[in-house]
Order: C-alpha cells, then structure tokens, then sequence
C-alpha cells in the first residue's frame, strides 16, 4: 500500500474517532432542556385523536396561555379559544414573529395594510389576540363552522385548510390551561427563558410592596386574564396570595385557570413556586399543598434578584 493511501486512511480514520467524541460529549454535556420538551400539556388518555399530548417550548406555551387567557377575560365560549391557538399555531408557530408574508407580524401574522393596527400594536399578544376575538365573534353562526372556515373567514389564508391540522394540539391546550381539569401542565428546569421584551403593564391595586419582578407578574396576570385581585404580599415581596375571578368559571376553575397561567410564565417572569387549593408547583413539578386555600386563591412566588 502506497504511503499516501496509508495517511489519508488514517486521518479518516482520526476524524471518525474525533466525531465520535464530539458525539458521546455532547450526549454527556448537553443543556438539561435538550433532553425533552422544555414544556408538556398531557392530553386526553382515552380520546388521543382529539387531544394529545403536546410538546411544545416555554415560549409556545406562553403564547397559547396569553391567547387562552384574553379569550377567557372575554367570556369567549371554549370552541372561539381553540380556533384562536389553533390559528396562531398555523399562522406563526406561537411565535410573536417581527415579519412574514409582506406585512404580516405577530402571533396571527395580521397586516397593518390590512387595518389590523400598527405594527407595535399587533406586536402586542393581548392586543394581537383581542383583535382576533373581535374579527371571530362577528363571523355568523362561528361556533356552528368547522374549525378551518371559523379561522378562514378571519384570516383569509392562502392555505385555508391548513388550520385543521392543529386543533387535536389547540384542544390540550385550552383546556389544560382553563381550570376545567386537574393541573398538569409543567415546564422542566432548564428551559431556555424567552428572550422577547415582555410588554410592560401597569401594576395593579396592592402591589406596593411587592418586588418589580413579582409586579411584573401580577401585572402581566391581570391584563391579561383580569379579574386578578392582591388580598396580600409578603414581607419579603417575593410571594403575593390573590383571588381570580374569571367570566363563566366557578371561583375553584377561576383558580386554576391563574395558576395554570402563572405556570405558563413561569420561565420567563422567574416565578418559582404556585399554590392553589390542595396543589404546588414547585421544583417544577405539581405536588400535594401543605394546606388548602380559598378554592379561588392563588399565591404566586418569584426567585429573589
């Protein structure tokens, strides 16, 4: 064998070992969020097909809860919450996108042509999803449609019938985010927080004592979801006990419909620890409460900066 055969076999050989390495490091060093979903809504064991487990990012799961949430503080029936997360699903992968197709930007990829607002406002998700629920609500007979014609007579795609596809995902979503069910949904340690400015929101009644990050969040809750009042904040002003009070939900599913929401946020807004009623998010995981509280009290912890 010719001498320059020898070396170049073995500098294949050098590179395959080296790739290897590299390979076998990464599966050893990878960031925890690697290692599955950064958040898991589960579905519906015995019916699968219409809501399956989702898998989906800390800033996915955001969205869909903002999305959830302004419908819920408008009294938008189930069906109207679905068809506005499967929408946003199709149009910007819950994303709060700066661009797409010539104008359009935000969750529901809307055109300020169009006069769906100005950029910064429809950049805006509460904004972004209000607008949306203003369009849906004057389609008639909406709740009567199939999901795609709901959608498509709001957005006027140029692929229509590509919403379909996400609402089994839309169903988990809303529901697990709507206090209707017991809460499951979680976001692990190690999620990369969101690195999009978070609108600021004007602090509500109570919140004095509390630190910026913890206003952030209370703030944030209430814009988004109303009916969010401070009965207490801690000495600290790390920890904030409040009652939710949402249209059309009894006060124990107006309950964990905030809590769900203050889990959602969770990564972003460093809340750390959600309590509500016999249940605790903490250590990101869903555990029994040490005590019972009011079915529609929720009391919310941030880390300490």
């Amino acid at each position: 064998m010719r001498k320059s055969v020898k070396i170049s076999l073995a500098i294949v050989g050098l590179v395959v070992v080296l790739v290897a390495a590299v390979a076998a490091g990464l599966l050893l060093w990878r960031p925890s969020f690697l290692s599955g979903p950064e958040c898991t809504v589960p579905g519906d064991r015995a019916h699968p097909a219409v809501s399956p487990t989702v898998e989906l990012t800390v800033v996915q799961l955001q969205h869909a809860s903002t999305i959830n949430a302004v419908g819920l503080a408008r009294a938008v029936p189930e069906r109207g919450r679905i068809i506005a997360v499967a929408t946003a699903y199709q149009e910007s992968g819950l994303r709060n996108r700066p661009n797409g197709d010539r104008d359009s930007v935000g969750l529901f990829q809307q055109r300020p042509s169009q006069g769906w607002g100005t950029v910064q406002q429809i950049m805006d998700p509460i904004y972004a999803a209000g607008k949306f629920y203003d369009a849906l609500l004057e389609v008639q007979n909406w709740q009567d449609l199939p999901l795609t014609e709901a959608a498509q007579a709001v957005q006027y795609s140029g692929f229509p019938d590509a919403y379909a596809k996400w609402e089994p995902q839309a169903t988990t979503l809303v529901k697990g985010l709507s206090g209707r069910e017991e809460l499951t949904l979680n976001c692990g340690a190690g999620a990369r927080q969101p690195t999009a400015d978070i609108p600021v929101r004007a602090a509500p009644p109570g919140s004095d004592n509390a630190t910026p990050e913890l206003t952030a969040v209370l703030a944030a809750a209430r814009a988004e979801l109303g009916g969010v009042t401070i009965d207490s904040v801690a000495s600290d002003g790390l920890s904030a006990t409040v009652t939710s009070a949402v249209p059309e939900l009894d006060p124990a599913a107006a309950g964990r419909a905030l809590a769900a929401w203050a889990v959602a946020h969770a990564t972003s807004m460093l809340v750390t620890d959600v309590a509500v009623q016999d249940r605790q998010w903490s250590d990101h995981d869903w555990q029994p409460a040490a005590t019972t509280s009011d079915p529609a009290q929720v009391q919310i912890t941030v880390a300490e900066q």
